[in-house]
C-alpha cells in the first residue's frame, strides 16, 4: 500500500480545527445572543426608573411653580410622591417586594426647604451629582448603602418662575435593590446558559464533524486498498459527496497515469532486455567460434571488426539513453541561438548525400526562414529524422526537407515517400525502443532510440512535433519551433 511507509506529521487535526471553528462561531454568537438579551433588560429598567422619577417630579415641579410655595402642602405631596412611586415600582416589577424612594427640595441658596424622612442620614446632598443649567438631569448614579442596599440618585433643576422667583433643586433617590437582584439572578442564568450552550455545542461540533469526514474516511479506507498490482481499480465509481467526488476523480487520473507509466516502464525494461541481448548475444556467439579452433590473424581481425561495430552500437544505445535521462532534467540548458535553416539545412543535406544516392534516393530543399534554436541539438533532431527517412524509402524515391514560418512558430518538415506508418503505430512511435515489425526487418542497425530523442529535443525548445503519414505514401515529420 501507498500509506504504509508514509510519514504524516500530524499537528491539528481537521476535525479538530473544525470543531474548534464553529464552537468558536456558536459560542460568539450565543454570547452576543445573551449579551443583547442582558442589555435589553437593564435598559428597560433603566428606562423604567427614569421615566417613574421624570413623573413624579413633574408633579413636584408643579407645586413649586406656585407662589407662594404652601409647606404643608409640599410635604405631604412629598410624602405622597414617595408613597406612589414605591407602589407603582413594585407593581411594575416586584409586587411582593417593599420599594423605596426619597425625595429633597432645595431653594436657590442650597437651603432644605423638604425631605423624605431620614434621607439626611441615608443620602447626604454630596452623594448626589452636580448640575448644571443647561440639561434637565445632572448624570445619574447608583449606588449601595451599608446595608447592601442599592440606589439610583438623580438630581432635576427647575429654573426659576416669574412667580416664585426662586431656582429649585430637587433630589430623588428610588430603591432599585430588587432590580439589582433581578439582574444578577439573570447574569447568573445567561452564564450557566452560556456554560451550557457552549458544552452542548462542542458535542454536536463533535457529531456534525464526524458526520461530515466519515465520507472523508471512506475515500481514505478506500485508497489504503489499492496497492502497486491493483492500480486499474477506481474510488469514483461510488457516490461520493460533490467536494469528494472531485478528489476521486482527480485520485483516479493519476491512478491512470501511474498505470501507463509502470506498463511504459515494464515495457521500456523489456525492450532495453531486448536490444542489449542481441548484441550480447551476437558477441558471445562469434567469441565461442573464435575460441573453438585456432585461426589465422585474418579471421580474427574480422572477428574483432565485427565486434567492433557492435561495440559501437551498444555504445551509441548508452549515449543515446544518457541524452534522454539529462533531456528530462529540469536542470538541464541549451543554447539557443537564431540560425539560417537554408544554410543547416544544406549541411545536412550534403552529408546524407553519398547515402541517399546509394538508394537512389534523391534530398532536395524548399523553403526558407530563420530558427531560434540550439544548433547541436537542431542538427542531431534532424539528423535522427533525415537517417530514418532513408532506412524506410524505397529505391529511387524522394525525401523533401521544408522550412516555413506558421503564425508564431517556424515548421521544419522532413517528408519522404516511403513505406509509411500504420496508424494504429503512430502513437507510439515516439516510445522508447518502439519500433514497427516492418522497421525491425529492415533497420536492425537503429537503436530504437531516435524518434524519442528528436521528440525530447522539441520539449527542450518548448516546441512540439508531429506525425502524418498513409501506409505505403509516406510520412512527414514536423518540428514546431516557437519564436523567440
Amino acid at each position: 500500500m501507498f500509506l504504509k511507509n508514509a510519514k504524516i506529521s500530524v499537528q491539528w487535526s481537521l476535525a479538530a480545527k473544525l470543531v474548534m471553528l464553529y464552537v468558536i462561531s456558536a459560542s460568539t454568537i450565543l454570547l452576543m445572543a445573551c449579551g443583547f438579551l442582558y442589555w435589553t433588560l437593564l435598559n428597560n429598567i433603566d428606562h423604567e426608573h427614569k421615566a417613574l422619577l421624570i413623573a413624579e417630579l413633574t408633579e413636584l415641579q408643579s407645586a413649586l411653580q406656585q407662589s407662594p410655595i404652601d409647606q404643608a402642602l409640599l410635604k405631604q405631596l412629598v410624602r405622597e410622591e414617595s408613597k406612589n412611586a414605591t407602589e407603582a415600582h413594585s407593581a411594575s416589577f416586584h409586587p411582593s417586594s417593599t420599594h423605596y424612594s426619597y425625595f429633597r427640595v432645595l431653594n436657590s441658596q442650597h437651603q432644605r426647604v423638604v425631605e423624605t424622612k431620614n434621607m439626611s442620614s441615608l443620602f447626604p446632598e454630596s452623594v448626589f451629582s452636580e448640575y448644571t443649567e443647561d440639561k434637565i438631569f445632572a448624570s445619574d448614579v447608583k449606588i449601595q448603602t451599608k446595608d447592601k442596599r442599592f440606589f439610583l440618585l438623580i438630581t432635576q433643576y427647575f429654573p426659576q418662575s416669574s412667580e416664585s422667583g426662586n431656582n429649585w433643586q430637587v433630589q430623588a433617590a428610588l430603591n432599585v435593590t430588587q432590580d439589582e437582584i433581578l439582574l444578577l439572578q439573570y447574569q447568573k442564568m445567561l452564564g450557566l446558559v452560556l456554560l451550557v450552550g457552549v458544552c452542548f455545542t462542542t458535542l454536536a461540533g463533535f457529531w456534525i464533524t464526524r458526520k461530515g469526514l466519515k465520507p472523508l474516511n471512506q475515500i481514505t479506507q478506500a485508497v489504503q486498498t489499492i496497492s502497486i498490482n491493483h492500480l486499474h481499480e477506481t474510488i469514483a465509481s461510488e457516490k461520493w459527496p460533490k467536494e469528494l467526488a472531485l478528489l476521486a476523480a482527480a485520485f483516479d487520473d493519476m491512478l491512470d497515469r501511474l498505470d501507463e507509466s509502470f506498463a511504459r516502464l515494464s515495457q521500456f525494461s523489456a525492450d532495453l532486455a531486448h536490444e542489449l541481448r542481441t548484441p550480447i548475444n551476437n558477441l558471445m556467439g562469434e567469441t565461442e567460434i573464435a575460441l573453438s579452433r585456432q585461426r589465422t590473424l585474418s579471421d580474427y581481425q574480422q572477428i574483432l571488426g565485427s565486434n567492433m561495430e557492435e561495440f559501437n552500437r551498444l555504445n551509441r544505445m548508452i549515449e543515446e539513453l544518457l541524452f534522454l535521462s539529462r533531456a528530462e532534467s529540469p536542470e538541464t540548458k541549451i543554447h539557443c541561438e537564431i540560425l539560417i535553416l537554408e544554410k543547416e539545412l544544406e549541411t545536412i543535406r550534403t552529408f546524407y548525400e553519398s547515402l541517399a544516392t546509394d538508394k537512389k534516393i534523391k534530398i532536395r530543399l524548399v523553403g526558407h526562414g530563420r530558427v531560434y534554436a540550439d544548433p547541436l541539438l537542431l542538427r542531431r533532431a534532424l539528423n535522427n529524422l533525415i537517417a530514418n527517412a532513408i532506412s524506410y524509402t524505397n529505391t529511387e524515391g524522394e525525401i523533401i526537407l521544408i522550412s516555413k514560418q506558421v503564425d508564431q512558430f517556424t515548421e521544419v518538415q522532413v517528408c519522404d515517400n516511403g513505406i509509411g506508418i500504420d496508424e494504429k503505430e503512430r502513437l507510439k512511435i515516439f516510445d522508447r525502443f518502439y519500433r514497427a515489425d516492418k522497421a525491425r526487418v529492415k533497420n536492425t542497425q537503429g537503436t530504437g532510440l531516435g524518434l524519442s530523442l528528436v521528440k525530447s529535443i522539441m520539449d527542450l525548445h518548448q516546441g512540439t512535433v508531429s506525425v502524418h503519414s498513409q501506409t505505403g505514401k509516406g510520412t512527414s515529420v514536423i518540428l514546431h519551433f516557437p519564436s523567440r
